[in-house]
């Protein structure tokens, strides 16, 4: 595992996270930002190639996680103040410029951060979720959507999460959360994820199914101590984009991503599904798609292909 170091990004606020110093001058560090409900530890296939190719490393623990900062209130859970914890931490290092990479909820930060500081970017990178630019966020709106689109709603898990009693649902019952994050077949997402209802009936009634072969019994370790510690703030990443706590700041940013930007979609992910994120064209000049054969977790399934694909991406771009 790797040595985590904390820094205070500004006053009471502690950032952990890993960083390994780039040891060739000509390659950049990247910014690794993880999802939920992971941690850095997302990024260990990445970290681990990438540093002993020489690039520098900084994966954070994100709010909610770790060491890291996690308040209870889900108003403190805005992008803005996410970006300009990562840029303390960025100085902090004395790193000006960096290429970001974000998975899942990771999204949401790395893509701001490109919107508010593309002069710190040299490239974007984001995995099976896509870019979405500043708007309101619906959330019946899409669940409504998304089953006349696909048969299911794709968010239906998002009103369980939003539920007083969720977290204390998950802590308690961290296997089954465990298996439904990462079956074996990743199609069990359509019935017993996405639905309206489903996560909740498949944790109350403590349902099981076999885990992906991916996973060590060390990954599983690391899950089951994530989920068991504090999932109140992990779940405010999910809260505050329900109550638009990111509008204000966001109605007027220009939504043009004005850097390189590589999306690695994976076509067994039920929930990011590619499609969904046909339109993201629009607002990305510079866009290269790659589709894997994978589930959600894509640099966890195929570390190979995610890590080749990166680097020859990169080499192009810089």
């Amino acid at each position: 595992m790797f040595e985590t170091q904390n820094y205070q990004v500004t006053k009471d606020i502690n950032y952990e996270y890993v960083y390994m110093k780039r040891n060739d001058d000509s390659k950049p560090t990247l910014l690794f930002l993880h999802g939920f409900p992971s941690s850095f530890y997302c990024w260990r296939h990445q970290i681990d190639y990438f540093s002993k190719q020489g690039y520098g490393c900084l994966a954070p623990n994100l709010m909610g996680y770790g060491k890291t900062y996690s308040p209870l209130d889900e108003h403190e859970y805005k992008a803005k103040s996410m970006v300009q914890h990562l840029i303390s931490l960025l100085d902090h290092l004395n790193l000006t410029k960096v290429i970001v990479l974000g998975h899942d909820w990771g999204v949401r930060p790395a893509t701001r951060f490109v919107l508010y500081h593309p002069e710190c970017t040299l490239g974007l990178i984001l995995f099976n979720f896509g870019y979405r630019p500043p708007a309101k966020f619906d959330l019946e709106q899409v669940l409504q959507s998304t089953k006349k689109i696909f048969g299911y709603e794709l968010l239906g898990y998002f009103e369980f999460f939003n539920s007083d009693d969720a977290a204390k649902i998950l802590e308690n019952n961290p296997d089954a959360f465990i298996d439904i994050l990462y079956p074996s077949d990743p199609a069990l997402w359509k019935t017993d994820l996405a639905p309206l209802g489903a996560i909740r009936e498949w944790m109350t009634k403590k349902k099981r199914t076999s885990r992906a072969s991916y996973l060590t019994d060390k990954d599983c370790e690391v899950a089951r101590q994530v989920i068991t510690e504090g999932m109140q703030s992990k779940l405010n990443w999910y809260k505050s984009v329900i109550i638009n706590i990111d509008w204000d700041d966001e109605k007027d940013l220009d939504p043009t991503i004005k850097r390189p930007f590589l999306y690695v979609a994976g076509t067994k992910d039920y929930i990011c599904i590619p499609q969904v994120y046909d339109n993201q064209k629009q607002h990305i000049p510079n866009l290269e798609t790659i589709e894997l054969n994978t589930c959600h977790w894509t640099m966890e399934e195929k570390p190979e292909d995610v890590n080749q694909a990166v680097e020859k991406w990169i080499e192009k771009i810089v």
